[in-house]
């Protein structure tokens, strides 16, 4: 693993300072450091920094410096200093970061001067000042044990094959043939691709929940990064079972199925139903058996072999969240904390999405993994959801990996017990800290939308997130 350099590595540059954390007598403490008001060339700048021994500087957005800044500007010092430029990924001429050291310095010296352009790289935080920057850096750099650096995209891709480096050869081998034949089945290959559908669901509100005060919105972090936590991915051979009896709920693969209801309460009347396609992986025909539906699998595809590759990727943002989450007095600048949160989140999303990525754009070309763990995310949701159910309590409302609830407890920890404050973090985290109001405005939401995410999107405009 990667560890963070020592805590005055990082910094952030505004126009005329120098913002970072340094460790005074034992305790962290911001301090600036003033850049010298001559300091008009680049060169001068970057000797400038070289000398403040920092490793990396985050330039404001929205400063002259962030705003002047292009790959062929940065090219004006190479007489002096070796570049590695790496171009934004919107905007060519942009750099997200450049990596620099003055010449003579040689390449083995582990010493370098990163400058990160987050305005160019596409982080898109919240940021009402230089404190902010650095606190969502500092928190991320924290977190994942590791300087961040470059763009989103590029980090994500960093950041798993760095955790799944040390995985044996054979857990990335496949057998090509078998696998791009069963791709090229249209029948197989669209219910592959159609796993990766955001689970979307809404109903009307019952009249005793029409007789409530309070409408609650509770966020995930991901339901497909919890899955990453346990699930197996397949390798090795790609068999076929031609009646079925292969399918053990154990070994990945994907499975044409028939069930059916059975008196299960997920009935799409009263919480979505599970069965979206005849054609579903592991994870998701286990699902339907867990919730009360009757299952048989009439033919399907799995591997011989097992591993649980993504686990230590999935631990590292995972426990990163919860930190978060559960320590604000040691994360405690709140526009840093939610930049950090929502960055690990769009992390998760990015690295997920590299499974199905074709090969000649960086991605591993596996989408019989990204397919299981877009299942295993939609069968964990459906596990919360029966475990809320037997409390009594039915969300009327999922969406964007969040839920919607009625209550007549205003407390938004309270209202669902156990969601957000128990002993063990569960992903969850309040969407309203004010919750909204059973107004009609709110009931109208629920009775008028003819989709689920017309409905979050009232819902949310009238709770002005």
């Amino acid at each position: 693993m990667v560890s963070v350099m020592n805590a005055n590595s990082t910094g952030v540059l505004s126009e005329s300072e120098i913002l970072l954390v340094r460790m005074i007598q034992g305790k962290r403490a911001l301090r600036s450091i003033f850049i010298p008001p001559d300091l008009d060339e680049l060169n001068e700048l970057l000797a400038f920094l070289w000398e403040e021994e920092l490793s990396s500087i985050w330039i404001m957005p929205g400063t002259s410096l962030s705003g002047r800044a292009t790959c062929s500007w940065l090219e004006q010092a190479r007489e002096n200093w070796v570049i590695l430029t790496h171009a934004s990924p919107s905007e060519p001429a942009r750099p997200s970061c450049a990596i620099l050291w003055p010449r003579g310095v040689g390449r083995q010296e582990a010493r370098r001067l990163t400058l990160v352009f987050p305005e160019h790289a596409g982080w898109n935080w919240s940021l009402s000042d230089a404190k902010s920057l650095l606190a969502t850096v500092t928190y991320l750099e924290q977190g994942l044990a590791r300087l961040v650096i470059d763009s989103p995209e590029l980090f994500a891709h960093r950041l798993l094959s760095d955790l799944t480096r040390d995985r044996p050869a054979s857990w990335f081998h496949s057998s090509p043939e078998s696998l791009h034949a069963l791709l090229r089945s249209g029948q197989i290959a669209r219910p592959l691709m159609e796993a990766g559908r955001e689970q979307v669901w809404a109903r009307p509100l019952t009249l005793a929940e029409l007789r409530q005060r309070y409408l609650h919105k509770y966020t995930h972090l991901s339901w497909s990064l919890e899955a990453c936590l346990t699930l197996q991915l397949g390798a090795g051979v790609l068999e076929y079972s031609p009646n079925g009896r292969a399918y053990d709920a154990q070994r990945p693969g994907i499975w044409r199925i028939q069930a059916e209801r059975a008196g299960s309460v997920f009935d799409t009347a009263h919480l979505p139903s599970c069965m979206e396609n005849e054609w579903m992986s592991t994870p998701q025909v286990k699902c339907c058996q867990d919730i009360g539906y009757h299952v048989h699998a009439l033919e399907g595809y799995s591997w011989s072999q097992a591993y649980p590759l993504l686990k230590p990727w999935a631990e590292t943002l995972w426990q990163a969240a919860s930190r978060f989450c559960t320590h604000p007095d040691t994360y405690r600048h709140t526009q840093g904390r939610a930049n950090g949160l929502r960055t690990i989140k769009s992390l998760a999303h990015l690295g997920m999405s590299i499974l199905a990525q074709e090969k000649s754009s960086g991605g591993w070309y596996r989408p019989d993994w990204w397919a299981t763990l877009m299942g295993g995310g939609k069968a964990i949701l459906f596990a919360h959801l029966a475990r809320l159910a037997r409390r009594g309590v039915m969300p009327a409302l999922i969406g964007k990996d969040a839920i919607w609830a009625v209550s007549d407890d205003p407390n938004p920890l309270t209202a669902i017990p156990g969601l957000v404050s128990s002993r063990r973090w569960t992903g969850y985290m309040v969407g309203y800290d004010v919750p909204l109001a059973l107004s009609r405005e709110v009931k109208a939401a629920f009775r008028m939308s003819e989709h689920p995410d017309q409905v979050a999107l009232a819902l949310d405009t009238c709770a002005g997130s």
